[in-house]
């Protein structure tokens, strides 16, 4: 749970603060429209995106509602009642199974895969993973996001209510839903750790304190560790950009590419990556960014690279 680096941009010059402020100065930041004083890591909520394709692939999963070897055809459109649900691959990915899915991050799949699962296993899954809650991080102010529940729903958009068509959404991580980078943070840390991770922390002399455990059947752990993984070393997977290339280094993750009604998408990568001696986890969020695979990604990898070669380097200087 220790935080290495934790970096909210745009940013603004502490040096104002020395001194005396002028008025000027203050309203110059409070005013600013990219919103230098806020804090994107545990005050900025966004949809996740992508990101969150693997609850989706957690909950079919756990319910037995899939096989491994079971596909779904993408032709790039989805048509549900009277919406259509576009692919971001505009000729489709033809017949994938889950794996590939997560690997080329296929829409179309979870689509249709998504409505077999029920909206309260689903949320459920959600909050186990802790989206709707604060992560409990040594900073105050944190915000606990939003999980749409069927209540919520049905108070906000009273006639309309809750719908089938809303669970789409939420199978790819849009919608109502929206999540703070640290919750992201914790999501990822705890499918590397198994469900078995610590709450976020920058104090050195703290003692770790866990978050819920997740319990879920091993082959579950096992395979969506290895959807994660041809997601950035297979050659059809989105997140080829994240590995950092150094030997004895494995690396997971999932990019995203998360629809924003404020402006252009927003780019995601969360993962991490292991050797023999340590395991750490990137969350990587562009504003307005666009793909996560083109723009995400290729950030996360400039990290992996940074830590574990520093600390290979340190490694060989102790030897």
């Amino acid at each position: 749970g220790q935080i290495l680096a934790f970096v909210s941009s745009p940013d603004f010059s502490p040096d104002i603060f020395t001194g005396n402020t002028t008025l000027r100065e203050w309203r110059d930041i409070v005013n600013d429209p990219t919103k230098p004083l806020l804090n994107r890591i545990t005050n900025g909520l966004y949809p996740p995106g992508s990101t969150f394709k693997m609850i989706t692939a957690i909950a079919l999963l756990e319910g037995l509602m899939i096989e491994q070897d079971e596909e779904f055809e993408c032709a790039g459109i989805y048509q549900f009642g009277d919406r259509v649900f576009k692919c971001w691959k505009v000729s489709g990915h033809g017949k994938v199974n889950l794996d590939q899915a997560i690997t080329q991050s296929c829409n179309i799949f979870f689509y249709q895969a998504v409505q077999r699962v029920s909206l309260n296993r689903f949320i459920n899954l959600c909050q186990n993973f802790g989206f709707g809650s604060k992560t409990g991080i040594d900073l105050p102010n944190e915000l606990a996001g939003l999980v749409p529940t069927r209540d919520y729903m049905n108070r906000r958009y009273t006639s309309r209510g809750w719908s089938r068509g809303h669970l789409l959404n939420l199978a790819l991580g849009q919608g109502e839903l929206l999540a703070t980078p640290i919750q992201l943070a914790v999501y990822i840390n705890k499918i590397a750790t198994k469900g078995n991770t610590f709450i976020p922390h920058f104090l050195l002399s703290k003692v770790p304190e866990s978050t819920n455990s997740i319990n879920l059947n091993e082959e579950t752990w096992v395979n969506v560790e290895k959807y994660l993984f041809n997601a950035v070393n297979h050659k059809y997977g989105t997140g080829l950009a994240a590995d950092p290339k150094i030997n004895g280094i494995k690396v997971y993750g999932k990019t995203g590419t998360a629809q924003n009604s404020h402006g252009d998408d927003h780019a995601w990568f969360v993962g991490y990556a292991k050797d023999e001696n340590q395991m750490a986890s990137t969350i990587i969020l562009v504003e307005n960014g666009g793909g996560g695979g083109k723009i995400a990604a290729p950030i996360a990898r400039i990290a992996f690279k940074h830590l574990f070669n520093k600390n290979i380097e340190d490694r060989l200087a102790v030897k």
